[in-house]
């Protein structure tokens, strides 16, 4: 429920910020996009460890959520119950989130 409420208050403020033409709609649409991907690449991720197939590495993972996908990993652990349990997993995330928001953040704060 946190990883939900997070998520939802982010883009929130993206939208509120969008309204008030604080960023771009390039940074906005990103965000979705690289939401929406990260979020497929759990779901291939779960499908192929229950089938015992080809994985998508932790490292690609992390690199979209960094990248600003992080919502969408959010939200994929949670609809797919993936990636819940490895401490040191999750905590890359949380620093891939943290540091994809503090980016965000500068960079507003530099007027890009």
């Amino acid at each position: 429920m946190f990883s939900k409420s997070v998520v939802v208050l982010f883009l929130m403020a993206l939208g509120l910020l969008f309204m008030m033409q604080e960023i771009a709609l390039w940074v906005l649409v990103s965000y979705l996009i690289l939401s929406l991907l990260t979020f497929v690449l759990y779901g291939i991720d779960k499908r192929n460890a229950i089938k015992e197939r080809w994985r998508i590495s932790e490292k690609t993972l992390q690199v979209f959520a960094l990248l600003g996908g992080w919502p969408g990993a959010l939200l994929a652990q949670q609809a797919f119950r993936h990636k819940t349990q490895k401490r040191s997993f999750i905590f890359v995330l949380w620093l891939a989130i943290f540091i994809n928001v503090v980016a965000l953040g500068y960079s507003r704060y530099l007027g890009l």
